[in-house]
């Protein structure tokens, strides 16, 4: 990354910790071996991974037979979901509650588990990105409801759920829930009590991991049957040999994150309040979520009759990365399906763009940000009128 270059979406991807790096550059350079060999290699790489797996059980209040090592949280969620899914099956549950504003990986999940037989109910969402717990636990029968999935906040506007209310009463009902809190890792507390989910997706990426890591926390209790095979590896959840030094880069990210979360929320929030002052500047712009409560440091605005796509790439022009609402990224154009739930027009929802902050955000970065959206702003409505 060019050194005068601001990066704002660390949503999507948050630069390597130093921590990271420190656990994973001494791996790297070692003759490790595999995890499942009982000779010395394999013994030294068994440490290793178990010491990983033991630092992040601790800093989610966990049990380390609970941490599953994942690729991500995509991973994570199909394991979960189709593990959960044939277990309900296997008693006669047959349906999963998803909210419409989940990740494309638990949204696209259930929809495939739906073309197996699952009956796959998805529940609202409000205009301002949040959905309304009541309205959530109706949908939820506990006499056949398999699994049921609400985010912790969300990927796309930030928009902090119920996860904690809905966990609760669902775990009185007997039905697993699963909480995506790829986003909320290092922004909201996701460790136990505070998120009790019995199935919780955490990400490499968000944290400050290494790509193609992450967890799944599955709480000791609950069934999943296999949904990959081939090994008994991570309980038999992910068979296949462990990314030793991914896993290591993870722990340490994650406990990094999660310790420091209290300072950096505060910092986070700070910033994106200096961005909003600096946007006072700029017609005709809103917050997508509105009043509703943001993970820190995640914030999308609606850049009224302006192109989002547009907007994303005339400030990677200047200098600085954003990201739009679109799946552009997947090679797609159209507007962002959690979007479109909440209400927002095709149009509208085009002309969406994000800004995600980390640690290496000054409040200097927000500030030359609002000032160069501002400036893009008036150019973009100034061509679109001639």
């Amino acid at each position: 990354m060019a050194r005068d270059r601001i990066y704002l979406d660390h949503a999507a991807l948050a630069p390597l910790s130093p921590a990271a790096r420190d656990a994973m550059l001494p791996l790297l350079a070692e003759n490790l071996g595999n995890p499942a060999s009982p000779h010395l290699e394999g013994r030294a790489a068994k440490d290793v991974l178990e010491e990983a797996r033991g630092r992040t059980a601790k800093a989610l209040g966990a049990r380390p037979r609970e941490v599953i090592f994942t690729s991500g949280a995509t991973e994570a969620a199909a394991i979960a979901l189709h593990g959960a899914a044939h277990a309900g099956m296997a008693v006669g549950r047959t349906r999963i509650v998803v909210a419409a504003i989940e990740h494309a990986a638990v949204l696209d999940t259930a929809k495939a588990l739906g073309a197996m037989g699952m009956e796959v109910v998805i529940a609202p969402v409000g205009r301002d990105g949040v959905v309304e717990p009541h309205a959530f636990l109706e949908l939820v029968d506990p006499a056949t409801t398999a699994v049921a999935a609400l985010m912790l906040a969300n990927h796309e506007t930030g928009a902090i759920q119920p996860a904690a209310e809905v966990a609760g009463i669902l775990r009185e009902q007997g039905v697993p829930f699963l909480c995506d809190a790829a986003l909320a890792a290092g922004r909201l507390p996701v460790g136990r009590p505070d998120l009790d989910a019995d199935l919780t997706l955490l990400s490499g990426v968000n944290v400050g991991g290494p790509a193609g890591s992450g967890a799944l926390l599955v709480r000791r209790g609950t069934r999943i049957l296999p949904f990959l095979h081939g090994g008994m590896q991570e309980e038999r959840l992910r068979p296949g040999t462990e990314n030793v030094a991914a896993c290591a880069g993870f722990a340490a990210a994650l406990e990094d994150a999660l310790e420091a979360t209290p300072t950096r929320a505060a910092l986070y929030e700070a910033h994106v309040a200096t961005f909003l002052e600096g946007m006072q500047d700029a017609d005709a712009w809103s917050t997508v979520s509105g009043d509703a409560a943001r993970a820190p440091g995640v914030v999308t605005l609606e850049l009224r009759d302006i192109e989002g796509e547009a907007a994303m790439i005339n400030m990677d022009l200047e200098g600085i990365a954003i990201a739009t609402g679109s799946t552009c990224a997947l090679g797609s154009t159209d507007p962002s399906p959690g979007l479109l739930a909440m209400g927002m027009s095709r149009k509208r929802a085009s002309s969406t763009v994000r800004l995600s902050v980390g640690q290496d955000t000054t409040r200097d970065h927000m500030t030359r940000a609002a000032s160069t959206l501002c400036r893009i702003v008036s150019r973009l409505r100034a061509l679109a009128r001639r």
